[in-house]
């Protein structure tokens, strides 16, 4: 294993392959470090990591990254984020690209969705894992609230890993002793390496086979009424077959066959009471340390849809408001937040996930924010209470105020 050291990794800039990593959405690429932090490191700037989840497969022709390339926009997209990837996921794969977030900026999509009674899913975490994460994670770990809840909800995920013993340290406050720093050290760069070495040659083209060619499809110049209209025309086209504006083959391979079964069937779901508030924490943190500037997009449900199933309007508002509250309290000012924008015309592709004039909105948002220069530093103030199981559980946010004091 150790010969992986000395076999020779190129490590210069590639527009074309960087381009074609920042969209292939695959699991290797979401895990690789190497071609992350090649792309992301590019002293041109040009690639901007998009974090989220499942959103980015809706590879239509309003998706942020067709529109990037079609007008030649100063940044592109590194879309990271695939289904089942929430924030604890999104936390220890940026352990792979600290210095790549160190004051620079990035666009990070919050699904309330993510917020269930039962938090993130272990398997999908074990999923999309990749061991030079918690290698990074424990070579800079402090005795912190935020490494200490860290390192205790990893050896709940996998507790069986070579890394508990580190781990439990961790969890403990405990400092990691040089011998244990020095084992970590080597792995890590045994791991990386590895990556480095085969990089190339893990992922798809995306980028050739539906980007460029969507890209090519779309007005020029740069118009947004005649964007708006197109994406409209769009919109009509692809959901043809069902009242739902859902997207044609969506509703008949996932929904057509149960539509009877589905009406009112979520009019107990909550998003309201979750640990998955404690993780955001977690991310937020992670940003903070790194003086990342970050605009987050927060995105509606397909307004028909709501209405059929039953969810609740005011349990959706009711998380969103949480969502704001813990970000806005903290110095993440930047929130694109289209959670009420569910009934506009073909907004949404499906049920949850952005379609022809949503992806419209996010990229007002989002190009405004990525092509206009800040005037000063983000200013964050983080706050422990976010890690307690008091704000996970808290049904509303009046009174927030008294208990951020305490």
């Amino acid at each position: 294993m150790l010969l992986l050291l000395f076999l020779p990794v190129n490590q210069s800039h590639d527009l074309y392959t960087e381009k074609k990593a920042a969209t292939a959405l695959t699991p290797i690429v979401f895990k690789n470090t190497a071609l992350k932090q090649q792309a992301l490191s590019d002293p041109n700037h040009r690639f901007v990591p998009f974090f989220g989840s499942s959103e980015w497969t809706r590879l239509d022709s309003m998706h942020p990254s067709v529109l990037a390339e079609a007008y030649h926009r100063k940044y592109t997209p590194f879309l990271l984020g695939l289904k089942g990837a929430e924030s604890l996921t999104q936390y220890f794969g940026m352990q792979q690209i600290k210095p790549e977030l160190k004051n620079k900026k990035a666009v990070f999509v919050i699904s309330p969705q993510w917020f269930i009674k039962s938090g993130q899913n272990q398997n999908a975490f074990n999923f999309y894992y990749a061991s030079d994460q918690g290698y990074h994670f424990l070579e800079y770990a402090k005795n912190t609230a935020e490494d200490k809840y860290a390192a205790k909800l990893f050896l709940a995920m996998s507790p069986n890993s070579s890394l508990s013993k580190y781990m439990e340290k961790v969890a403990k406050g405990e400092k990691l002793s040089w011998f244990d720093l020095w084992q970590i050290n080597l792995l890590k760069t045994l791991s990386v390496h590895e990556d480095a070495l085969f990089a190339r040659f893990q992922f798809s083209n995306n980028f050739d086979k539906i980007i460029k060619p969507h890209a090519k499809s779309l007005p020029k110049p740069y118009n947004q009424k005649k964007l708006y209209h197109h994406a409209l025309a769009l919109g009509r086209k692809n959901t043809s077959n069902n009242d739902f504006e859902i997207s044609n083959g969506f509703f008949t391979d996932r929904i057509q066959k149960s539509l009877p079964q589905l009406k009112d069937s979520q009019r107990n779901f909550s998003y309201v009471k979750s640990p998955e508030y404690n993780d955001f924490q977690l991310l937020l943190s992670e940003f903070a340390s790194n003086k990342t500037d970050v605009m987050f997009v927060i995105p509606p449900v397909n307004g028909k849809w709501q209405d059929y199933t039953g969810l609740s309007q005011k349990m959706y508002e009711t998380t969103v408001d949480k969502i704001r509250f813990q970000l806005y309290s903290q110095g993440f000012t930047n929130i694109a937040d289209l959670s009420k924008d569910g009934n506009k015309p073909y907004f949404m592709q499906d049920t949850i996930h952005f379609g022809w004039t949503g992806w419209l909105a996010f990229d007002q948002h989002v190009n405004k924010f990525l092509t206009t220069n800040s005037k000063d530093a983000p200013t964050y103030k983080l706050n422990n209470y976010f890690f307690t199981e008091r704000w996970a559980n808290k049904p509303n946010i009046s009174e927030l105020d008294t208990s951020l004091n305490h």
